[in-house]
């Protein structure tokens, strides 16, 4: 809900945890009293405010510095509760060094991690308990129900709206409302699933860390006091009892801190490996589960049609007399755009076939002048050629009329006409 300060007249924005709660304003420090809830006005044309979501937190990764207080505050702890057993099993965590004081620290501290994250989990799998699709909203989400099914999520209690499968459920149908788009969203959430998958994994990295820098502190004890082992027998004097005494003492202490930090760092690292095994099976199982109903909950209600059915025509029609008589006048709308398409479909062929007619009689005029025009230039050019024929003839017979000595005569004409 949006209200203003009473003093400051600040805008703010008010969250449903403080209805009727008397509250501070950020900017003048004045104290209010906020309405029981929101009043919608009862203008027509009133808009509700845009959703904005909420601030997720991180579902996979602990906080780096609390768990570190904890797993110190238990180590701290735990020396003190050996004090009274130093001289028994109590000698391997306070008589050995400081390796063993840091394998224990990281022993603590992965375990509270572990637990934390434990928690974490159990959060999300009671989230997963809520009822996000009430069946009086709707049997499908389709752009007329979806806003009701998200503003239903939004109302959902504040301890388990930042949850994963919240979360994931209302992005996915903030996205169908906007794009109504079944296999975008189908999209969303496959991605959605490998990403959370992913910080899960990477949650356990500083645990597995652990399990490794564990074992490998308990090599360097053993180095050490291996180290000084060697080193007593160096410096002993074999004639003094008093000195080879202590050299016999130093070398068992070192050999002691030598096996002692060795078998509490495979201890300590083997009992941190199967917690981490259980903590990261039971988040696997509640990321399968969530996957899960976001496939066979969300999905199939999902109708991205833009057609109404048969069952939405008839609740829309105030009774079936009414739904009938507005089919009749349908038909009879058609038949009558039918009937009218009909003429003029009838007028154009008429158009069309006398058009047809006077191309084709104008056609077989041109074709009849252009055939005369042909036959008057060849015959024509006959009659040219012959009128040339007989010009040359008459040349000749003349030529030929003429008596040349000592000439052997000529065949009159060089050709002869039929």
């Amino acid at each position: 809900m949006q209200i203003s300060c009473p003093h400051c007249n600040t805008a703010l924005d008010v969250a449903p945890e403080h209805f009727g709660q008397q509250v501070q304003c950020p900017a003048c420090s004045n104290r209010f009293q906020i309405p029981d809830g929101p009043s919608e006005p009862s203008d027509p044309d009133f808009q509700k405010p845009e959703r904005q979501g909420w601030e997720e937190g991180d579902h996979a990764n602990v906080n780096f510095g609390k768990s570190f207080l904890i797993g110190a505050s238990l180590t701290i702890a735990w020396l003190l509760l050996m004090l009274p057993f130093v001289e028994s099993f109590g000698a391997i965590f306070l008589k050995r060094g400081w390796v063993n004081w840091a394998e224990t620290l990281l022993f603590f501290w992965g375990l509270t991690i572990l637990f934390m994250k434990l928690k974490k989990n159990q959060h999300q799998a009671q989230a997963t308990l809520l009822n996000l699709f009430p069946e009086n909203i709707g049997k499908e989400i389709n752009s007329s129900t979806v806003g009701a099914f998200i503003d239903n999520i939004y109302s959902t209690p504040l301890s388990l709206r930042d949850s994963l499968i919240v979360n994931r459920i209302r992005k996915s149908l903030e996205l169908f409302e906007s794009r109504c788009d079944n296999g975008e969203v189908a999209g969303f959430l496959g991605i959605q699933s490998d990403l959370d998958a992913n910080r899960s994994m990477g949650s356990y990295a500083l645990i597995k860390v652990f399990l490794w820098a564990i074992p490998i502190l308990g090599f360097i004890g053993t180095v050490m006091g291996l180290s000084v082992a060697v080193g007593s027998l160096a410096m002993g004097d074999n004639s003094d009892p008093e000195a080879l005494k202590e050299s016999i003492n130093a070398l068992t202490g070192g050999l002691g801190v030598a096996f002692d930090t060795t078998l509490l760092g495979l201890i300590l690292s083997i009992l941190l490996s199967f917690p981490l095994s259980a903590v990261q099976k039971k988040e696997d199982e509640t990321l399968t589960l969530i996957d899960t109903f976001c496939t066979e909950k969300l999905l199939p209600k999902l109708n991205d049609s833009k057609q109404l059915g048969t069952d939405e025509l008839i609740e829309q029609a105030d009774s079936i007399p009414q739904l009938v008589a507005s089919l009749a006048r349908a038909h009879e709308t058609f038949l009558v755009n039918l009937n009218k398409s009909t003429t003029q479909l009838n007028q154009t062929h008429t158009k069309l076939e006398s058009s047809l007619d006077q191309a084709v009689t104008k056609l077989s005029d041109t074709s009849s002048e252009l055939f005369l025009k042909s036959h008057n230039n060849l015959t024509r050019s006959f009659e040219s050629i012959a009128s040339g024929i007989e010009s040359i003839n008459r040349s000749l017979r003349q030529l030929g009329e003429k008596e040349v000595p000592g000439a052997i005569p000529k065949k009159r004409g060089l050709f002869s006409r039929k």
